[in-house]
């Protein structure tokens, strides 16, 4: 039985993962947070393992030295070698067995099925039942090794986003239906259009208002009153930014007028624009070349 039809999250299909190689985790995305995607960076010695379905699209990164390993699938088995940046794809519904000759540095990241499958449903316009994500073994592809990069940062970063994280795995719906699976392209006339000038007013609006909260991309879907997946994409098309890059910027830019207030610490405005104070002074220092105190100084000379 696919783990997914056992009600198994991709949070659990990563801890079955760890369990079978014997990992020794360096980095976990934390289920509490992360509701769509689930990622993971470990260490692992001489393994032989089989897996079963796992029941969500799956890719893994080597960030090691290069190893020989080998795998099976529908009864296949085919080996070689990879280096640091290779990286390999598992469909969500076939059990497969690795085995890996040396000891491995492994990234991994599993998107939830149901995403997948809203995606392919939106993007695609098919049934997600005849859609298959096609096995890749020992492959370079820039989109998904920048993916799993930047969950592994969100992941270090203490308070990550919500917003971020469902982008990135948003992301990798699209680049895995489009780049891995059989669906096949979609023609220029099929694309999706630029977002109505009202319903991205709108969206723009209800992030301004709620600047100090923990919004999901689904808040401000509704808010526009579009579908998920048509907005995640039509919006970043229609204004050259994602919806969290939009966020930062509108947060940054009502810091830069509370900073204006010395009766504001530095902890109250970080909480005015929903960052934790460590998370807002990262953020900032980042985008504006200085600590909000730095700048904050700089007002009052």
């Amino acid at each position: 039985m696919p783990v997914s039809e056992a009600g198994r999250p991709e949070h659990a299909v990563l801890e079955l993962v760890h369990g079978l190689a014997g990992a020794q985790v360096a980095l976990v995305s934390p289920p509490s947070q992360w509701n769509c995607v689930a990622a993971s960076r470990f260490r692992m010695g001489k393994v032989d393992i089989s897996l079963p379905p796992l029941g969500a699209p799956t890719f893994g990164v080597n960030y090691g030295r290069e190893m020989r390993l080998e795998r099976t699938i529908h009864g296949r088995r085919v080996s070689g070698c990879g280096a640091a940046g290779h990286l390999s794809i598992l469909p969500p519904d076939a059990a497969t067995r690795w085995v890996f000759e040396e000891p491995g540095d492994v990234a991994l990241v599993f998107l939830n099925r149901e995403l997948f499958n809203g995606a392919v449903e939106a993007a695609a316009d098919r049934d997600p039942a005849f859609i298959e994500v096609v096995p890749r073994f020992i492959i370079r592809d820039l989109v998904l090794e920048r993916i799993a990069h930047r969950l592994l940062k969100a992941i270090a970063e203490p308070n990550a986003s919500r917003l971020l994280t469902e982008e990135i795995a948003h992301d990798l719906a699209s680049h895995l239906i489009l780049a891995h699976s059989n669906v096949e392209q979609v023609r220029p006339s099929e694309r999706m259009s630029a977002m109505a000038p009202g319903k991205l007013k709108r969206a723009q609006e209800f992030i301004v208002a709620n600047l100090d909260a923990d919004m999901s991309l689904k808040d401000i879907a509704a808010a526009a009153g579009m579908s998920l997946f048509h907005f995640a994409k039509s919006f970043k098309d229609t204004t050259g930014r994602s919806p969290h890059q939009f966020l930062t910027q509108c947060r940054l830019l009502h810091a830069r007028s509370l900073l204006h207030d010395a009766t504001l610490s530095i902890g109250q405005i970080a909480k005015a624009v929903g960052l934790s104070h460590g998370r807002f002074t990262a953020v900032f220092g980042r985008e504006m070349g200085m600590t909000p105190s730095e700048f904050r100084a700089v007002l009052e000379v």
